[in-house]
């Protein structure tokens, strides 16, 4: 019964996530295909990471009771897999699509992806190590993998509609291969004083995601790309409303 709860409890807040971050999506409606392929592409990103972790890192230099010498270099390229597996697939596919087009958006599509990728894996976690794995994981990482990669995609879209080269986002995604290798190096350390560490990484880098998330619909709004403010598309449809009309050309509700 306990286990059936946890279950449950990671995919509600899963869902919960991307609920709030949809809703909260003031601008230009987004394609629903692309938003199930961009958790779809987490997926597919676990599966890929997966299959280069147990090609490339012994298990044993992660495990408690690792030399800090094997466990680091192991837990940055745990780091590096993860991260890449999640963020670029997505990135090349969306980088140039027209309605990856709102500070938003970086964050929503991203985030998407990251649940996509942490929610198998904190399923498998709990069913294959048990309820206290699962408590633990359920407790400090439900939005770890979402947080880190909806903050690179927010870097991503910063880079678009700044007009700057997309290859920019190197540098915050290396920022987050060390963030998440300290992460894991903490985790399987066996130290109580880098344990802690880890616990304020994840805690911080899940609210980090809610206040870049509120940066971003600010910024929007800033941009006229939002109906709150300047009211440049209908809240009831998503269609253009480019004269700030009360009411929407396209669907005759309020705008």
């Amino acid at each position: 019964m306990l286990l059936f709860v946890m279950l449950t409890t990671f995919i509600g807040l899963a869902v919960g996530l991307a609920w709030f971050l949809i809703s909260r999506d003031h601008g230009e409606k987004e394609p629903i295909g692309m938003l199930w392929l961009a958790a779809g592409f987490g997926m597919l990103g676990a599966v890929m990471a997966a299959f280069l972790e147990n090609r490339l890192i012994p298990v044993s230099h992660l495990l408690p009771g690792a030399s800090y010498g094997t466990l680091l270099p192991a837990a940055l390229a745990v780091g590096a897999i993860e991260e890449s597996c999640k963020f670029l697939p997505l990135a090349f596919v969306l980088y140039k699509r027209r309605y990856f087009n709102e500070y938003t958006d970086g964050v929503i599509y991203f985030a998407l992806a990251g649940l996509g990728f942490g929610l198998p894996e904190n399923l498998l976690y709990t069913l294959q190590f048990g309820t206290q794995t699962g408590l633990g994981r359920l407790l400090m990482t439900p939005f770890f993998h979402a947080a880190i990669t909806g903050l690179i995609g927010y870097c991503l879209i910063r880079c678009k509609l700044g007009r700057r080269s997309p290859w920019l986002v190197g540098l915050p995604l290396l920022g987050a291969i060390l963030v998440h290798g300290a992460y894991d190096f903490g985790m399987s350390s066996g130290s109580l004083l880098y344990s802690d560490a880890s616990v304020a990484i994840t805690l911080g880098v899940s609210l980090g995601l809610f206040a870049v998330f509120l940066r971003a619909n600010d910024q929007d709004r800033e941009r006229g790309l939002s109906v709150v403010g300047d009211n440049s598309f209908c809240r009831s449809c998503g269609h253009p409303n480019p004269h700030h009309n009360l009411y929407c050309a396209h669907c005759g509700k309020n705008a």
